[in-house]
């Protein structure tokens, strides 16, 4: 990673600047001040994890949307990889998450406003680790709460690229963005997803951001449905141990109704929601998963 200054990640420590440009960034983007302060501390939280631990690698919906695809969704978490062999043994697997659970203990020190409220902590053979940060609202005074997740399920299908990961904070002075984008290990624009696919697929419990995801990829030609490369690098993520059979079933699309108002429409801007269409994302994942039936 590029060097790391963090004198440069401190808006939020001007409480009156801070506040104005949240109301600025939400007048100029039509994202909520909400999500707009979860953004930028999802930066700061990435900044520093990536700058003290080389081997994670970010991945999941905020890299999407910080890196890869632009502020098309905003999210409320952090994921991250530290690849390892299908194979490797539970310890082997500890021993590679030391470096993050210290990285994650100390970060609190390092960053005013932000305390650990449940530090990394493994599960499932030590392939996930998970951690929550809280901070309090600047405008709402509600306590907040951001989620990283560490997997160690699996190597990566391609290379790690370095990524350059925005933040939609403005300065409300100048119109720039308030803090520099974070340098780090991302995880491909294909293989990120082809993980969204896989969830899509077969996350236990149906998440609508994973089909909002594959159908705004699939509207803007970022992925094709059709894709061998895509429906190859599918077929190798489905096949890692641990995952849950592919589920394309009627339930499966009425848990998915019953999340679009709730836990959708909160982190979209209203234009993008209003053009999101779940029976076309719905049909989408089912012939891909289709095709990896065929393929079998």
């Amino acid at each position: 990673m590029e060097s790391y200054d963090p004198a440069r990640m401190r808006a939020h420590e001007d409480a009156a600047l801070f506040r104005e440009a949240l109301n600025y960034t939400a007048a100029e983007t039509g994202f909520s001040q909400r999500v707009i302060e979860k953004d930028y501390f999802c930066s700061i939280l990435a900044a520093h994890l990536a700058a003290a631990e080389p081997s994670l690698v970010f991945k999941g919906g905020t890299c999407l949307a910080k890196v890869h695809a632009g502020f098309y969704r905003l999210s409320e978490d952090l994921d991250w990889v530290i690849p390892v062999p299908a194979d490797a043994t539970r310890s082997q697997r500890s021993a590679r998450a030391a470096g993050a659970k210290k990285a994650v203990a100390r970060l609190p020190a390092d960053v005013k406003g932000l305390r650990l409220v449940r530090p990394l902590t493994g599960a499932n053979n030590s392939t996930q680790y998970a951690a929550t940060f809280g901070f309090r609202a600047i405008l709402s005074g509600t306590a907040e709460s951001i989620k990283v997740e560490v997997g160690l399920r699996e190597p990566l299908l391609r290379p790690a690229v370095q990524g350059r990961a925005r933040t939609l904070l403005r300065d409300p002075l100048s119109g720039e963005e308030m803090i520099p984008a974070v340098i780090l290990p991302c995880i491909s624009l294909e293989e990120a997803y082809a993980e969204k696919l896989r969830a899509a697929l077969s996350r236990r419990e149906a998440a609508i951001r994973d089909f909002f995801d594959v159908d705004y990829a699939l509207r803007e030609g970022w992925i094709r449905a059709d894709d061998r490369d895509l429906i190859a690098m599918v077929r190798g993520k489905l096949a890692v141990a641990g995952n849950e059979p592919v589920d394309v079933s009627q339930s499966r699309l009425a848990s998915l109704r019953r999340q679009v108002d709730a836990q959708l429409k909160p982190v979209l801007r209203p234009a993008d929601f209003d053009r999101f269409d779940l029976e076309r994302a719905f049909a989408a994942v089912s012939t891909i998963a289709t095709l990896l039936a065929d393929a079998t």
